[in-house]
């Protein structure tokens, strides 16, 4: 099949789901791209700390990651329509109680709670999207088409995410970033829980609540190598971005560090689409090692670099090793994941993610203050190095075993 042929698979995407939905699962994962950023951003304005806004970060991390696999099972059981009608509301109303407190000026024992509610009832709508696209089709083609349109939304997203903070926040208040996230829950992840592919009653989509659906550890110990090597891709971010923030600050200009990472995002995002046009003959543990190496390598090669410019290059070059793995992992899952537990696969690997970010960027920081940014770039190469090891292990079936298949 030729490359061309192969990248018409996404003329295919509006007829599944219907273009809206294209538009609906975009604008609806933007808040999560922002609310990070938005929250050390209030915090750190209301508290006067950023220590204190940290530990509010984290604690939106780890809720957001402890929450994730529930949230998948109990879409698994229910189907998406009923929990995210449920949580989008209690999720947008923490963000706002969340403004209220910190103009209140709460403690930060208090806004650590409330940062912890909104990780808790955050609506994954990336992972769940991955899984409305499984559940639309079972020819290979078109779903790796479906993943590498959701990999590059959330490449997009989340440069897209951080530039409305930076606006919103500059055109507003600190405050402003975090309400205007309020608002695109409210408004687009209803919709997107209300969306026809959220249940079964679209007869374009395969029902995606099986009767008995298996049990969590037994879904977790299935898609286990592909959460790994996804928590090994969020250590990877978490210390290239600690890196090139070091990095950045060290040649006296600490405000371009959010504009050099952001390359990453557009070489992810453009080979993220590319993927599709792979010979099916690749398999998935070949493309692993090979992002994993080529991550590695360019990652050890950013220690080498004295100019912004050079970081710049090799931070875009990146990317394109960043978008085929993320692609790739959530395939794997998707392929090991029993019947019945997809949205557990997807969150699970959402949740490794989050967990190895936030990991990487405390150790990095603390290596990069001891010992300056190569020291950071080192933990992103060792991360990238351990993708291709965990790669050579992962065995996977030809293509995603559905509930119908079961």
């Amino acid at each position: 099949m030729s490359a061309l042929h192969a990248l018409g698979r996404y003329r295919d995407l509006p007829r599944l789901l219907g273009a809206p939905f294209l538009v609906v699962g975009f604008l609806a994962r933007l808040p999560v791209a922002m609310v990070v950023l938005g929250v050390l951003t209030l915090v750190t304005s209301a508290t006067g700390s950023v220590g204190e806004a940290g530990l509010a970060s984290a604690a939106l991390a780890v809720s957001t990651a402890v929450a994730g696999p529930l949230v998948g099972r109990w879409t698994d059981r229910r189907g998406q329509r009923l929990p995210l009608l449920l949580l989008t509301p209690v999720n947008a109303a923490a963000l706002v109680a969340l403004v209220v407190a910190a103009r209140a000026g709460a403690a930060a024992a208090g806004l650590c709670a409330l940062c912890a509610l909104v990780g808790l009832t955050n609506v994954p709508v990336g992972s769940l999207a991955r899984v409305r696209w499984l559940g639309a089709t079972s020819e290979p083609r078109v779903s790796g088409a479906a993943l590498s349109y959701e990999s590059m939304a959330d490449e997009l997203s989340f440069v897209l995410g951080p530039a409305l903070v930076g606006v919103a926040a500059a055109a507003g208040s600190p405050e402003a970033p975090v309400l205007l996230a309020a608002a695109l829950v409210a408004i687009f992840v209803t919709a997107f829980a209300l969306h026809p592919s959220a249940g079964a009653a679209d007869p374009r989509i395969r029902p995606l609540t099986p009767a008995a659906a298996p049990a969590l550890p037994r879904v977790l110990r299935r898609v286990g190598p592909a959460v790994a090597g996804m928590a090994c891709v969020g250590l990877f971010f978490g210390a290239s971005q600690t890196a090139v923030t070091a990095f950045a600050a060290a040649t006296g200009a600490p405000g371009r560090a959010g504009l050099i990472y952001a390359l990453m995002g557009v070489g992810s995002a453009a080979m993220a689409l590319a993927v599709v046009a792979l010979p099916e003959g690749v398999t998935l543990r070949a493309r692993l090692v090979v992002c994993g190496l080529g991550m590695a390598a360019l990652s050890a090669a950013m220690t080498a670099a004295t100019a912004l410019g050079a970081l710049a290059g090799l931070v875009l070059a990146v990317g394109l090793f960043v978008g085929p793995a993320l692609v790739t992992l959530f395939t794997a899952a998707g392929r090991l994941a029993p019947p019945g537990a997809t949205a557990v696969a997807m969150t699970a690997l959402s949740s490794a993610n989050v967990v190895g970010v936030a990991l990487a960027a405390a150790v990095a920081g603390r290596l990069a203050d001891a010992a300056g940014p190569d020291a950071a770039f080192a933990v992103a190469a060792a991360a990238s190095a351990a993708l291709a090891v965990l790669a050579l292990s992962l065995r996977t079936p030809a293509r995603h075993i559905t509930a119908a298949d079961g």
